[in-house]
């Protein structure tokens, strides 16, 4: 049994991320476990007069707020095993330690929260928990809620890693999918086709006898933000997958520029697997 975390900071952003879990699980026996982590001594700072027996009524009521949570989603979704809990910490540092102390297999994670005395903002901490999560992370736009997996794009830089990243993506989401796997690339276009045709087949190996498509794609760019949502548009795409596996490739696709275009702002949920040695 699979289980997926939805780190909550109670905005409207982060259910949506909620519903997007529970759209993933349905039907597969998953189970959802919500996490909200607050930072105590930054609602002190931030209003002096929280302190002592204010901050405990504050602390009562996230509590009751979590409670009032889990309880609304599971009359929605009453076939799936649906937990909540606050703890104290940090974003990024307090949900890797949990996904790696409760065996979690993805996080699910809206990309924009709520502001002001609102502990960790979610929006500001997506990067830092893909970056620092033991396991994969999906980043869900705030316009999202309901889960598609009909068709999905892959982004390669050819790497043995990748292959890997394909097959627990395959296992992750355990359904039929179409997928697109494309590489971007500035200057050489046949030596690109040389390279697409040589990895294809090994890609292939991964999906043959099931259900999933593969699908190859190549596109020139000097804008990778702008071209991944092109390629998310001309294809259709309900998701993307993405995986860190050429550490200067990262970089460079991680910028500021790009982050703010797909981990912050991503026009469809995007998967960031994990690679051996990260």
């Amino acid at each position: 049994m699979k289980t997926l975390l939805i780190p909550t900071d109670f905005s409207q952003h982060a259910y949506s991320a909620c519903l997007y879990a529970a759209g993933m699980a349905a039907g597969h026996g998953w189970k959802l476990h919500l996490l909200h982590v607050y930072q105590s001594y930054y609602a002190v700072s931030a209003y002096p007069g929280v302190t002592g027996a204010a901050w405990v009524e504050i602390k009562d009521a996230t509590d009751k707020q979590m409670a009032a949570l889990v309880e609304k989603l599971k009359k929605q979704f009453p076939a799936i095993s649906i937990s909540g809990e606050n703890r104290e910490g940090s974003m990024a540092d307090t949900v890797a330690d949990f996904a790696s102390e409760k065996d979690v297999n993805l996080i699910v994670m809206g990309t924009q929260g709520a502001t002001g005395l609102k502990y960790a903002v979610l929006g500001s901490n997506t990067f830092a928990v893909l970056l620092k999560s033991p396991v994969p992370v999906v980043a869900i736009p705030a316009r999202i809620s309901a889960f598609r997996m009909d068709r999905v794009g892959f982004a390669v830089n050819y790497h043995a890693a990748e292959i890997a990243a394909l097959e627990d993506f395959t296992t992750l989401v355990d359904q039929p999918t179409a997928i697109t796997l494309f590489h971007l690339y500035e200057k050489g276009k046949q030596e690109e086709i040389k390279k697409m045709q040589k990895w294809a087949k090994r890609f292939e190996k991964i999906t043959a006898g099931s259900d999933s498509e593969l699908h190859f794609k190549l596109a020139i760019s000097r804008n990778f933000p702008i071209s991944i949502n092109r390629m998310v548009a001309r294809e259709q795409l309900d998701a993307l997958v993405m995986t860190p596996t050429d550490k200067p490739f990262f970089k460079r696709m991680f910028s500021k520029q790009l982050i703010k275009a797909i981990a912050h702002k991503p026009s469809v949920p995007v998967f960031f697997m994990k690679t051996a040695g990260e």
